[in-house]
């Protein structure tokens, strides 16, 4: 893991696969937290194909390209959002920025330390799958949020992509939110794609004597809800249209779990 002198305890949320509702949860999580008093920052790390400014409803200017290209200091860049927390936004459609690059490394370095002790948090929101830009955040982070569903192509995909992460930064500790699980039972299936998902790790990831093994922790099932497409398709988050949705209680729950785990983390610690 990094290790850093700034506060800013950072998370990256990843997947296995796209369509998990990974770029859904970052959003929401974020306006929990914010809601708590934590200053958040949320960094569209899916630098080629970002669209969180798309789920939010707003427009930046401005983007990460500006301040990389030298057109725009980072202070023209960071957008304030009505949700209560802070975006950097990345472009869309940019095939240069979508491959990992010492040019890349040395903006996103330089742009994440300028803003680090800005805030509580970082919320990197990664993209989908396991390409090179999407495991240099997840080295940049403090702990990785692993989004999955209990379709088996997913769970495969979230086992490949910690056994990668795991070879490749000795990373021993993930946690895990299962989404879009049947609403009549959220909680056992989270359980049994966690208790799946551990089970072959164990059986795989976990070496001889003497080796940390590899742990992830559920930290949250999330149940289809009708809510949440209809929140994307208003460009607007679940505590603004259905603040007592099944779904926004649970991102709450999970926005408190984070709060706790900011808390206790060792300051300048990563």
């Amino acid at each position: 893991m990094v290790t850093k002198s700034a506060k800013a305890h950072r998370i990256a949320v990843i997947s296995g696969k796209g369509g998990v509702g990974k770029t859904v949860i970052t959003a929401n999580m974020a306006a929990a937290l914010s809601a708590r008093g934590r200053r958040i920052l949320v960094v569209d790390a899916d630098l080629g194909l970002a669209n969180m400014d798309i789920l939010l409803g707003v427009d930046p200017p401005f983007t990460m390209q500006d301040v990389f290209e030298g057109r725009r200091p980072l202070e023209d860049i960071v957008l304030r959002t009505k949700k209560g927390f802070d975006l950097l936004p990345a472009g869309s459609g940019l095939p240069m920025w979508a491959s990992l690059t010492t040019a890349l490394t040395e903006n996103v370095t330089s742009i994440l330390a300028s803003l680090d002790c800005r805030y509580d948090a970082l919320l990197f929101d990664a993209g989908a799958g396991v390409g090179d830009v999407v495991l240099y955040f997840a080295g940049l982070a403090d702990e990785i949020l692993l989004v999955a569903t209990p379709e088996p192509t997913s769970m495969m995909d979230a086992y490949a992509t910690i056994k990668i992460i795991h070879q490749l930064d000795k990373r021993n500790e993930f946690l895990l939110v299962v989404n879009q699980a049947d609403p009549a039972q959220s909680a056992r299936i989270g359980r049994m794609v966690a208790k799946h998902l551990q089970g072959v790790m164990s059986e795989f990831l976990d070496a001889g004597a003497g080796e940390i093994p590899v742990k992830l922790e559920l930290v949250g099932a999330i149940p289809q809800d009708p809510a949440i497409p209809e929140s994307i398709r208003q460009r607007k988050l679940l505590c603004e249209i259905h603040p007592q949705a099944p779904s926004t209680q649970l991102m709450n729950e999970l926005a408190g779990f984070l709060n706790t785990r900011m808390s206790a983390a060792p300051v300048g610690v990563s």
